[in-house]
């Protein structure tokens, strides 16, 4: 009688969940690996934020929670923009078979992948906090540097000008109310633009390390022009010098044209610019709060925007250096800032890009799409 075989049992795998789990967190590891810099940078920001709160008694004006709503309404918008690309390239291929079953392969082949999660991931989750720590920041300003500098930027600006207020040269130029109104909306048209091209690097998987330089310099940004020399320079501009010098006001002329400009045309620099008055009679941690001339971030955003668009193509780089010098333009006329605000602004974000540019280079990025860093540079 044959003896019978027993079946032995094939050994089971890990289930789908546990291998769910470990490819998560094996893209989140590489995520965090792929951004430690930018990880560091934030973190050490928002510890330092909480230390000065502290340390001046001025912890109600500190929230790094303050702009998740934002950014979770900004990131819901973006995933919809993503969804109805997906439908628009599928819808011009016209495939055959379940037309929702090739948009959710589209989307989920374009969007999904383990690179570019990976890619995405920390960046997402740190830009909150960042913002929130910038806006608390901003907040402290006042309490660790009194507003200072307003009076010697006044005369430096009518010295650099030949003796003349900057706001007085552009005059001629947008004093009429449909201009000013259309330079008001290009000047906000500036968070728009923005965000734009900051998600656009965010979920970027083309040249890293263009990618990297922008993020890293996007970062210092923030923190060395718009946090250590705003706190240097303590100053409140244009729009708020009166009130808070005491001194004769040069820019009551203008912010009386704003006004009657207004009353044609939007104007909407002039409400934001109440509420921020109120936001910091207040002393309490709100959106967007925060008084500071300056440097200009404004500027110095679109002038890293520029900056950013020649490395990608020549068309790009006119068009966001157009937009730089009509954000300069505008932050004088709108009264916002004193020129020189954005003046130094410019020079010093140039001055961190080029370093930032170096720095990566030196620590082997390039980019290629595979290109990986030689060393812990971020």
């Amino acid at each position: 009688m044959k003896s019978r075989t027993a079946i032995q049992p094939v050994p089971a795998g890990p289930s789908l969940g546990i291998r769910l789990g470990q490819s998560a967190l094996a893209t989140a590891a590489e995520s965090l690996q792929r951004h430690r810099l930018l990880l560091l940078l934030v973190l050490g920001y928002a510890v330092g934020c909480y230390a000065v709160g502290i340390a001046t008694g001025s912890g109600a004006v500190i929230n790094i929670g303050l702009y998740n709503g934002v950014f979770g309404l900004l990131l819901g918008t973006f995933m919809m923009v993503l969804v109805v690309g997906s439908i628009v390239r599928v819808m011009a291929r016209r495939p055959a078979g379940s037309l929702s079953a090739a948009i959710w392969r589209d989307f989920s082949e374009t969007w999904l992948g383990r690179r570019r999660i990976a890619t995405m991931l920390v960046p997402l989750l740190l830009a909150p906090v960042f913002f929130s720590t910038f806006s608390s920041f901003k907040s402290l300003i006042p309490v660790v540097a009194p507003f200072s500098w307003d009076e010697a930027f006044v005369s430096l600006d009518r010295w650099l000008h030949f003796g003349v207020h900057p706001w007085e040269l552009l005059q001629p130029l947008f004093g009429t109310p449909v201009l000013t109104s259309a330079l008001n909306a290009i000047y906000n048209a500036w968070y728009f633009v923005m965000f734009f091209v900051f998600a656009w690097q965010v979920v970027s998987l083309k040249r890293p390390a263009l990618r990297m330089q922008f993020l890293i310099s996007f970062v210092l940004y923030w923190i060395v022009i718009g946090t250590g020399l705003a706190m240097l320079f303590s100053s409140v501009g244009p729009c708020y010098y009166g009130r808070v010098t005491g001194l004769a006001d040069p820019y009551v002329p203008l912010m009386q044209y704003l006004h009657a400009a207004a009353a044609e045309f939007p104007v909407w620099a002039l409400p934001t610019q109440e509420m921020l008055w109120q936001a910091y009679q207040s002393k309490e941690a709100a959106l967007g709060a925060g008084i500071s001339a300056m440097p200009s971030m404004h500027v110095a955003i679109a002038v890293l925007l520029a900056l950013f668009g020649w490395q990608v193509g020549r068309g790009l780089g006119i068009a966001l250096t157009v937009f730089a010098l009509l954000i300069q333009l505008g932050s004088v006329h709108l009264a916002w800032h004193y020129a020189i605000d954005g003046y130094v602004s410019a020079i010093a974000g140039v001055i961190i890009w080029y370093a930032v540019g170096w720095a990566l280079r030196r620590a082997g990025y390039r980019n290629e799409n595979d290109a990986r860093p030689a060393s812990p540079a971020g």
